[in-house]
């Protein structure tokens, strides 16, 4: 697995965010800039914000850091294992989140998380998964996954 998704959440809302923003030097706005991410979506609820990305551990690291050595406290999680046990299903997790103005950005990362879970899964996980609720109810990135898993023989 070379990315994982996290969720980061601040105590505060964008605009306080942008805010600090404005208080990094240059050398960490570019840093920022250049961070890379396959996909993320972002939005405010209780006048915080909070941002869901597929990333790898060290983007992830380099975000952190920068975010901490300028006192902008956030708690980012790896919710990769969760995501991939369906313990967590950020489809459902993030509708009320859904706007007309974030609409295609959720559907395009939503796209994107199945794709990384389709990736990530393994034979293992997906029969696990049968032991714990059945074929039945199964998800349809499993019944896919299952569809298409060819052992090397």
């Amino acid at each position: 697995m070379n990315t994982h998704i996290y969720k980061i959440e601040f105590d505060r809302n964008s605009y306080n965010l942008n805010e600090d923003y404005e208080r990094l030097s240059e050398y960490e706005k570019e840093k920022i800039s250049d961070l890379d991410a396959e996909s993320f979506f972002d939005f405010e609820k209780d006048d915080k914000y909070s941002c869901f990305v597929i990333t790898t551990p060290i983007e992830i690291k380099k975000y952190t850091t920068i975010l901490n050595n300028n006192l902008i406290m956030c708690d980012c999680q790896d919710i990769s294992q969760d995501v991939l046990k369906f313990k967590i299903n950020l489809e459902e997790e993030l509708k009320e989140q859904i706007s007309t103005i974030n609409s295609i950005k959720y559907s395009f990362f939503i796209d994107d998380v199945d794709d990384w879970v389709f990736e990530n899964l393994d034979i293992d996980m997906v029969l696990d998964r049968i032991s714990e609720v059945g074929m039945e109810s199964l998800t349809r990135i499993e019944k896919d996954y299952l569809n298409n898993f060819h052992p090397n023989l």
